[in-house]
């Protein structure tokens, strides 16, 4: 991750004059010298020893299995070389992986070591090497963050030491060297980074001296030297505005001397000055920052409409002086990420700045806040039925959906601050906000939107608030002529999650917590009473598994051998995800439902793997040959541990596309299908019943077996902040089962945007773009293969990174960034025939559709259509004759669609 110098602008007083200082360097304090050793050993001046013990909180550091908390003894694993002219420190150390070295004298789990530190921002400096043999290839890694990249010992170099500065948010610092083979660690410095900015800034002509406490801009162009200035607003090259300064004192006789001033940031043709449109930058350390700017002219001019906006957000927006208010002010806190800060007047006409207040925001590294916004601020031409969608900085873990409401998530009319109609959610993950307007916006209108210091994370910190503007495109429809009409809540009271119609007419519903209801339907479309199957439930506590009776049924698909008086129902059914990040892994089942009354659940398909929050085993689906396909999710963002995700990495199960072959199913039902942790599941093996069809579908709710034969699999693609893997130096042995020999690709952490959500044509054998180490796949998506725009590229990989060679670009299309691309049908009869429906969970809570080739292609993404749009939180259709029902999620209801004749 680049980031610029990290340097703090600070103020002298020097014989009454506020004058600038030089930037000067953040603050850097020890905390702690640690060096690996034998008990034995003598200890290093200076260092405290870690001898291999297990982590202790009384102590505050120590070692833990690499992935978990779960304290890890590797006392056997150090070591002394005893050398003579060496380096104490680097004389000794101990093995973070000596499983890969064979051998019989240590521990063979790997392991991560971990200080117990006040989360902030600290400098990590680490050692690794060793004497001959030279079997190691070194990488270390400090809070996700890349420290030593595959360093290989020679008889010339046989230690290597980094530094790299990272972000502690869990009260932990951890050390570990994933990606490595036979780690050997000497020593580690840890170091508190703090930097504290107070810049206080009085915009004025050159004469006039600034308001106390205030450094004086008269519009000189920035430089480094200074730490601030001012940079042309297009090009943000720096360019010299002096002689735009105004002061309106004593004429005007304000009292308030910052007022009395200010510079022109869009100087009007003809006027004395420098007409170049300018921003202004200040020179700051990334975090969060508060800023206070002040608009306006003390004088009699009236003719300027003020836009101020600080960073990513908007401040001051369409503000006209009048002759009795002069001034706007306003306050935001901003998150800076490249090194500086930038005040920006675009959008606005003679915007006239008289001063800005700036400050640090102590501890900032530690709340959340907003990364992006979608659409982005100053955005117009915003489509009338979109959703505000904003991704997410979560250093505590994934915001507090209950902590989401119309007071605390706003949209506003910005004319007259009329409130919008509005759903506010965040995904299942807890990794975005989403506000959706409940009605669509009105043309050619500009909107504010607001997320308060009221929105926390689930450990109840508060985030740092955040406001924009954007502005309405000037209407029309896309949706054609195809109608539907809704009856809301036909079905109330549960969490519904899948939809299936059964061989006996009926509409079959599971829910969260593991119930099925079977509803008669009327002929009129709506439903009778439900009876409640409970033997998901049943089941689940009779085999006392975790969590039961209370089971997530997410799969449901009717046997094709199924009628109405023997039905066989199969689903899938997972440890119910309620908040915390403590789901355990290998939850996943699939069952089959058997009986006239579907009383019957026998286990099926048991240890699959589960991520530690909403990725989960999902869909069900029959293919044309018989066999069933089942949607396993990823257990991470983009295919690399991270904290928001619980740092559970990938398994060999997991983001894919699974077939089973019910014909190999042993006579012994369960089959166990866990693959490592003790499991010995192997997919690849001759006679497997269950296999690997398609890989790399990082979370697809649904599939879809259309009749031209292809399946298509609706996919949530990840919000910003994830990490992705490294190919090693040395590949596994799982890269020469599939042929992999490249790219080399470099591993990613905290990516800064996110992935949009997809639609796969999913065909065996290929690839879709969310990297797991355990098969060999390390690229994102579609890499960065070149230094132009490139389709679903991932810009944060160095230009020429190619994507892997099994990518399927041609069966990938885009279903919206944010949408939450969920259940899917392929609609069938009437105008919509044979179109794919997509439902959209988060961005635009609707229904969009796609025209679908006999070669498989989709084309045509449509949405807007009457009767598609105003869900609350839709998560899966399904049809029956003519008529879709949609189970919404955010409402605990399920709405009936019925066609509108033409």
């Amino acid at each position: 991750m680049r980031r610029r110098s990290w340097i703090v602008a600070a103020v002298l007083v020097v014989s009454g004059l506020t004058l600038p200082a030089r930037p000067a360097a953040a603050a850097v304090t020890p905390v702690a010298k640690v060096n690996f050793q034998p008990a034995a050993s003598a200890v290093p001046a200076g260092y405290t020893a870690d001898t291999g013990a297990a982590f202790d909180a009384g102590r505050g550091y120590g070692w833990v299995q690499r992935g978990t908390s779960t304290p890890l003894d590797l006392t056997r694993n150090t070591r002394d070389r005893a050398r003579a002219g060496i380096d104490a420190r680097l004389n000794t150390l101990i093995h973070v992986q000596y499983g890969d070295v064979g051998g019989t004298n240590g521990v063979l789990t790997e392991g991560a070591w971990e200080y117990a530190v006040p989360n902030g921002t600290y400098q990590v400096t680490v050692s690794v090497g060793d004497q001959p043999a030279y079997d190691s290839r070194h990488t270390v890694r400090a809070e996700g963050v890349l420290a030593v990249d595959g360093f290989v010992s020679t008889a010339a170099a046989e230690f290597r030491q980094a530094t790299v500065t990272v972000a502690v948010a869990d009260r932990r610092l951890t050390l570990d060297a994933a990606g490595g083979t036979n780690t050997k660690l000497n020593y580690v410095d840890v170091s508190r980074v703090t930097a504290d900015v107070a810049l206080n800034v009085d915009f004025s002509d050159a004469a006039t001296a600034p308001a106390t406490g205030y450094v004086r801009d008269s519009g000189g162009a920035f430089t480094a030297a200074r730490g601030y200035g001012w940079v042309d607003l297009g090009e943000r090259t720096p360019v010299d505005l002096t002689g735009n300064g105004r002061n309106r004192n004593p004429a005007a006789g304000q009292a308030d001397q910052r007022l009395a001033t200010f510079m022109h940031a869009q100087l009007p043709a003809g006027s004395a000055g420098v007409a170049t449109p300018g921003a202004w930058e200040a020179t700051v350390p990334a975090g969060l920052y508060t800023v206070t700017v002040a608009v306006g002219d003390a004088g009699t001019a009236v003719d300027s409409t003020n836009w101020v906006s600080i960073e990513d957000q908007n401040a001051i927006a369409a503000f006209t002086p009048t002759a009795t208010t002069k001034f706007a002010t306003a306050t935001r806190t901003v998150r800076v990420t490249d090194g500086r800060l930038t005040i920006s007047p675009a959008g606005g006409s003679n915007t006239k700045v008289a001063y800005a207040d700036i400050a640090g925001v102590a501890g900032g590294e530690t709340i959340p806040a907003v990364r992006t916004s979608t659409p982005a601020n100053g955005a117009t031409g915003v489509p009338l039925t979109g959703s505000v969608v904003e991704d997410l900085v979560l250093p505590n873990g994934g915001v507090r959906a209950a902590s989401l409401s119309s007071s605390t998530v706003t949209l506003t009319r910005l004319s007259d601050g009329a409130a919008v109609p509005a759903t506010v959610i965040t995904s299942g993950g807890g990794d975005v906000i989403n506000l959706s307007p409940t009605a669509p916006l009105a043309p050619l209108t500009a909107y504010r939107f607001t997320v308060t210091g009221g929105v926390t994370d689930v450990t109840g910190k508060p985030f740092a608030p955040y406001s924009m503007v954007f502005t309405t495109a000037s209407g029309g429809t896309t949706g054609g002529s195809v109608a539907f009409d809704k009856t809301v809540g036909v079905a109330t009271g549960a969490s519904f999650t899948t939809l299936v119609t059964g061989p006996d007419g009926r509409l079959y519903a599971g829910t969260l917590d593991g119930r099925i209801f079977r509803f008669p339907i009327n002929a009129d479309g709506t439903l009778g009473t439900a009876t409640v199957i409970n033997a998901v439930r049943e089941n689940a506590s009779a085999l006392g598994l975790p969590g039961a009776p209370a089971r997530s049924v997410i799969g449901m698909v009717f046997d094709p051998a199924s009628t109405a008086a023997a039905p066989i129902l199969w689903v899938t059914d997972n440890y119910e995800y309620v908040g915390p990040l403590n789901v355990p892994d290998w939850s996943g089942r699939i069952g089959r439902l058997t009986g006239a009354d579907l009383a019957t659940y026998t286990p099926v398909v048991v240890n699959l793997p589960r991520s530690v929050k909403d990725h989960e085993t999902n869909s069900l689906a029959f293919g044309p040959d018989g066999a069933l396909y089942v949607s396993q999710g990823a257990n991470n963002a983009m295919g690399a541990a991270d904290s928001t995700w619980g740092n559970r990495p990938e398994r060999l199960l997991s983001a894919a596309i699974l077939r089973l072959d019910r014909a190999r199913l042993p006579a012994s039902l369960p089959l166990d299908v866990k693959t490592d942790e003790g499991g010995t599941y192997d997919p690849y093996a001759v006679g497997a019943p269950l296999t690997l069809y398609a890989t790399g579908v990082r979370n697809a709710f649904d599939l879809v077996w259309h009749r031209n034969g292809h399946l298509y699999a609706p996919t949530n693609g990840s919000a910003a902040g994830g990490n992705t893997p490294a190919t090693p130096a040395t590949l596994p042995a799982a890269c020469a089962r599939r042929g992999y020999t490249g790219p080399a690709v470099p591993g990613l952490t905290n990516v800064p945007t996110a992935e949009t959500d997809y639609v796969f044509d999913v065909r065996t054998g290929r690839y879709y773009g969310h990297p797991n180490p355990v098969r060999c796949e390390w690229v994102l998506a579609a890499g960065n293969p070149t230094a132009g725009a490139d389709p679903f590229e991932v810009a944060a990989y160095p230009a020429g990174t190619a994507p892997d060679p099994n990518f399927d670009l041609a069966g990938t299309y885009d279903a919206g960034l944010h949408a939450s691309a969920d259940g899917a049908i392929e609609y069938r009869g009437g105008a919509l025939d044979g179109k794919l429906l997509v439902v959209r969970y988060s961005a635009g809570q609707d229904i969009e559709t796609f025209d679908v080739a006999a070669s498989g292609a989709l084309s045509n993404r449509t949405v807007g259509i009457t009767g598609f749009t105003g869900f609350s939180q839709p998560l899966d259709v399904t049809q029956n004759q003519g008529n879709l029902y949609v189970s919404e999620l955010g409402a605990s209801r399920i709405t009936l669609l019925r066609p509108r004749a033409s």
